[in-house]
């Protein structure tokens, strides 16, 4: 049988097109992944310079991982298939608890490698045994994840819209602040409505662009940490020192490499079926061991559990190109920026109500894919509907009050005092008490 042109998942294509397939996907990639350091950045008090480190190595690091999904660097181990990975929205909570609870933000980082690595190194391990916990895991769960994730993450736009007045309860936002993220929202709004093709992927990066244009006009953006920056820096490993091993942050994190599997699993299937690639029990571990190995990785040069982009996928199903090679293209781009810390330093000072002005489109997109998985579930006669509220229910609870937990011993309050987990494991176990009968019959 004849293969498809330009759609096998294997073939290789021309240099050029390569590059330029390769240079998209890595700009839409850099736009996914710098909300997960700046969101942890801005909630931790992080210097300019350590914020600037933890964008770098998460870009760096998304690189590394996308190579591993497209390249069988280490045999039996890559799915071999076209899935750019970079930061999990879902690790944000507990990054933020680990670094605000630990002595000193270094102290936090090493925490955090270890509880990283741990985690990565037991996502390798269980890989071969996924499939077989798939069941677990249907559309009312995913979806409702999503619908979660979402909603937890949907504040930190109104706290970049108040900038220097962020959880300050009786603030008001600043006249100057306002009109940024409202110019930055509107002109967000118009160019996606009118952008096609390419450059209607491009809308959030077109209007970071504008929006810091302006903020450079208003005289809101300081570009002193950006001259002070080197063009060119190594991101070695263990940066803040040698990795500690504290329980409770491993548990926590533990829990967030569950969900990043959950997460993974849909996405790969997705990709999958776009490329016409098979995929079995056996695809299945390798797609969860490149997630394990690149999220010891992680823990190794100070980043944060990876996962992989919705918005790369939507590239690749538009451009009806599926071949894997320019998203290891793409993986050496990233690497590449990931040893520029003037280019991380440039996404530091960007002015926090541009990011606000564009935070209802990274966030908004979340909650729309999970509507959109949430159409395959079945609401006659059963309690779906029920799981769905009492998972928002509980999501809500910590981002009400933040303190709701604070009489609670420190794993509680890793656990459930963060939205994204809590919300996670109610519709979990609520599945699992209300969809037993089913689940049993599902193999």
């Amino acid at each position: 049988m004849a293969k498809e042109p330009l759609t096998e998942v294997d073939q290789k294509l021309p240099l050029v097109q390569n590059l330029s397939l390769g240079f998209q996907h890595t700009v839409i990639a850099i736009l996914a992944a710098i909300p997960v350091p700046l969101i942890v950045a801005t909630n931790t008090g992080m210097s300019l310079a350590q914020t600037r480190f933890f964008i770098s190595a998460v870009i760096f690091t998304a690189g590394l991982s996308s190579i591993l999904a497209a390249l069988n660097v280490i045999p039996r181990t890559s799915p071999q298939i076209p899935m750019i990975m970079g930061a999990s929205f879902a690790v944000v909570p507990v990054a933020i608890a680990t670094l605000k609870t630990a002595p000193s933000i270094p102290n936090g980082f090493q925490i955090m490698a270890g509880a990283t690595m741990v985690s990565g190194a037991l996502c390798f391990l269980a890989a071969p045994f996924w499939a077989k916990l798939q069941r677990f895991f249907p559309p009312i769960v995913i979806g409702t994840n999503l619908m979660v994730l979402g909603t937890a993450l949907l504040p930190n736009t109104f706290h970049w819209m108040m900038d220097d007045k962020a959880y300050h309860l009786t603030a008001s936002v600043t006249v100057k602040s306002f009109y940024l993220t409202v110019g930055v929202f509107l002109f967000h709004i118009i160019i996606s409505k009118y952008l096609k093709g390419m450059l209607g992927n491009l809308t959030i990066l077109i209007s970071l662009i504008a929006g810091s244009i302006v903020a450079v006009v208003l005289g809101m953006m300081d570009f002193t940490s950006v001259k002070a920056a080197p063009w060119v820096a190594l991101n070695l490993p263990l940066n803040f020192g040698l990795p500690k091993f504290n329980f409770e942050a491993i548990l926590t994190f533990l829990i967030v490499m569950v969900l990043g599997m959950v997460e993974v699993s849909g996405t790969a299937t997705g990709i999958h079926n776009i490329v016409h690639k098979p995929i079995d029990q056996v695809q299945f571990g390798k797609v969860l061991k490149t997630l394990g190995l690149g999220t010891l990785l992680s823990g190794l040069f100070n980043s944060v559990q990876p996962t992989s982009f919705v918005p790369n996928v939507g590239v690749l199903d538009l451009s009806k190109v599926h071949s894997r090679f320019p998203i290891a293209v793409a993986g050496g781009m990233l690497l590449v920026v990931g040893f520029i810390p003037k280019f991380s330093a440039l996404i530091a000072v960007i002015p926090k109500p541009v990011l606000g002005g564009i935070g209802f489109a990274i966030f908004g997109v979340i909650i729309g894919s999970a509507v959109y998985i949430l159409k395959q579930v079945d609401f006659n006669g059963n309690q779906n509907k029920l799981i769905i509220g009492l998972s928002m229910g509980v999501t809500m609870i910590p981002a009400t009050y933040p303190n709701f937990y604070a009489q609670f011993p420190t794993l509680v309050q890793n656990i459930m005092g963060s939205g994204i987990l809590s919300g996670a494991l109610t519709a979990i176990l609520l599945n699992i008490f209300f969809n037993f009968r089913e689940l049993q019959q599902t193999k």
